[in-house]
């Protein structure tokens, strides 16, 4: 997978011509899965897969505030590229951008950099200066600059479209089965397995730690059953988000993992945990040995129970 940033500042070279998915793309829900499916579909036409969104959310910029994200940035790369994306351009927000009129955003990005012939985009996309294009200018436009449009609905989840912000809302809450429902696939960490404490090791149930990024979006402290996918494989695990209060750690919030029947060295692994079920809050332990019963109780629990529906 090719992968841009600044696109003004890049030279593109794309023979035949490209089938782009615009949108925000935190999470890679139902909705961002659908738009991608429909660019992988045009290849057969010549075109090449390829996504185009924004390095950072739009409050970032203007408003200034720090976001939590579903994916983080090398999370979000690694599902594209899972995903069958060939051409990814993450824009970074600044006033040229943010000032560009609609038409021109069209003209001289999509048609003149990026070669498009086919545009997908939800059917509330809004872009440009103002936020005055909209999904009834790329329909004006589409001859002048020799291209196509297809909008669709946003995925529903009940009454409510499923979206990033709802996304976000459920994992606050720790909804880790609506969450997984609505992105249509497990929620996920992936990160670079560091050296941590070695305690679990004298308890009997050596951990991994990962130390997540800090604009990665995450549930509630406590302990999760998940998956471990090391090098291909799955491994039942049981995962517990925070800063581990029964055992003085140094506040920053932890991701420490227990991977059922495995306890070799995972130094410097890069492992992608998929989050299944909650099963506690994280607490404070009276001593190592109450931390210790209760562990092995979590893990006594996770054996052989996972159930999946994403429906």
């Amino acid at each position: 997978m090719n992968i841009y940033g600044d696109i003004s500042d890049e030279i593109i070279k794309i023979e035949n011509g490209t089938a782009i998915a615009i949108g925000k793309f935190d999470g890679l829900h139902r909705g961002h899965k659908a738009l991608i499916e429909l660019i992988k579909a045009e290849k057969k036409n010549g075109l090449v897969p390829t996504v185009f969104t924004f390095a950072r959310a739009p409050q970032e910029f203007i408003g200034k505030e720090k976001q939590k994200y579903v994916l983080t940035a090398t999370e979000k790369r690694m599902f594209m590229e899972k995903n069958g994306v060939e051409i990814l351009v993450e824009q970074p927000l600044n006033d040229s951008i943010i000032g560009t009129e609609p038409e021109a955003f069209i003209r001289d990005i999509l048609v003149e950099k990026l070669a498009v012939k086919k545009i997908f985009c939800g059917s509330d996309f809004r872009f440009g200066h103002k936020r005055l294009g909209d999904v009834a200018l790329l329909k004006k436009l589409e001859k002048k600059y020799g291209y196509k449009t297809v909008a669709i609905d946003k995925f529903k989840y009940g009454e409510r479209d499923i979206s990033s912000t709802f996304i976000r809302e459920e994992i606050g809450k720790g909804s880790i089965e609506l969450v997984n429902k609505l992105l249509g696939y497990p929620y996920t960490i992936i990160g670079v397995v560091v050296e941590g404490q070695k305690l679990g090791r004298t308890l009997d149930f050596p951990t991994v730690n990962i130390i997540p990024e800090d604009d990665k979006m995450l549930p509630p402290n406590g302990v999760y059953f998940t998956k471990a996918i090391m090098d291909g494989k799955a491994y039942d695990a049981v995962t517990n988000i925070g800063v581990r209060p029964s055992v003085m750690g140094d506040g920053r919030v932890n991701v420490e993992t227990h991977i059922l029947d495995i306890s070799k060295d995972l130094y410097g692994k890069t492992i992608e945990l998929q989050f299944f079920e909650f099963e506690r809050r994280e607490k404070r332990f009276a001593s190592l040995d109450e931390l210790k019963h209760a562990v092995h109780r979590d893990i006594e629990l996770r054996r052989g129970k996972i159930s999946v529906d994403y429906t």
